[in-house]
């Protein structure tokens, strides 16, 4: 896909960014936000205990979700939500400390907003991504899905055999846990949309690590099949890292009167799995179909 827009008509786009952040809560928070004119935002790396709600200078509402008291103070996150947003918040569900959902009407449109901040291991990918289908699969009817965080993982850009799923615009690199996001994604028709559009590496690393060299693309914004064509643009935006060595990642959606409903539970997309064809009982298989 082609570079993205600016920053479209306020009164008909939605403004995300999810962005790992240490501390949620220092006093710069607020501003940092405003100073991007962002209105739904993911933090992740809370270390906040319990869960619940807390409102910031402004108007700004922390919906947050943590580790249960007496526990030590890992992971958390929490949904940032700016004022103009918070009498559209319909329902807050604090899952665990990984994954948070919110589900608010901005106009004519449910949303069901989810933040995760995925494992580091792959042994524990797989009951994350359980989590997350519980909280997909629970979404009132109609919902369009946005999924956006931290998911410590590599999901590549082989955009031809995950089509629709992910782009051609991003970095090769590809982790076994990305493979099973990938699969997670084509399972609900949804699509991660960092590299759907053409930007220069500055614009698409979302973490780094200047000492080692280093830095990959692991902040990710997840759509709908229903709202991937309202995306305006997605890119990392550079400078607001605060105490943190994640970059911000902002994706315009533009929500218009005149988007189709989201009816009904999402078909699956087949993916074909043509590395399966090295197998020789594979092609066996395949040929005697082709014979007969």
């Amino acid at each position: 896909m082609g570079g993205g827009h600016d920053d479209p008509n306020p009164g008909q786009r939605i403004k995300l960014m999810g962005h790992g952040m240490s501390s949620p809560l220092e006093p710069e928070l607020v501003r940092e936000v405003e100073q991007y004119r962002l209105e739904i935002v993911g933090l992740a790396s809370t270390h906040s205990l319990g869960s619940g709600t807390q409102l910031l200078e402004r108007g700004w509402t922390l919906f947050f979700s943590g580790v249960p008291h007496g526990e030590r103070h890992r992971a958390g996150l929490g949904l940032l939500i700016a004022p103009q947003l918070r009498r559209h918040v319909l329902e807050f569900s604090p899952v665990n400390k990984r994954v948070v959902s919110l589900r608010l009407r901005p106009g004519d449109r449910c949303l069901t907003v989810v933040s995760a901040y995925g494992p580091n291991g792959s042994v524990e990918y797989p009951t994350f991504l359980e989590t997350l289908r519980g909280v997909l699969e629970g979404a009132p009817t109609g919902d369009s899905i946005v999924l956006l965080g931290d998911f410590k993982t590599h999901v590549g850009n082989n955009s031809d055999t995950w089509r629709g799923v992910i782009g051609r615009n991003g970095p090769p690199d590809l982790k076994s846990s990305g493979v099973l996001l990938l699969d997670f994604c084509a399972s609900h028709s949804l699509s991660i949309i960092n590299n759907m559009f053409k930007h220069k590496g500055a614009h698409q690393y979302t973490w780094y690590q200047d000492t080692l060299g280093q830095r990959s693309m692991i902040d990710l914004l997840v759509v709908s099949s229903d709202l991937w064509p309202h995306v305006l643009n997605t890119q990392v935006k550079r400078g607001a890292e605060r105490s943190t060595n994640h970059h911000l990642v902002v994706s315009w959606i533009g929500l218009r009167r005149s988007m189709p409903d989201r009816l009904g539970r999402p078909k699956r997309i087949v993916r074909v799995c043509w590395e399966h064809l090295a197998d020789p009982s594979v092609r066996g298989v395949l040929q005697g179909t082709r014979g007969g």
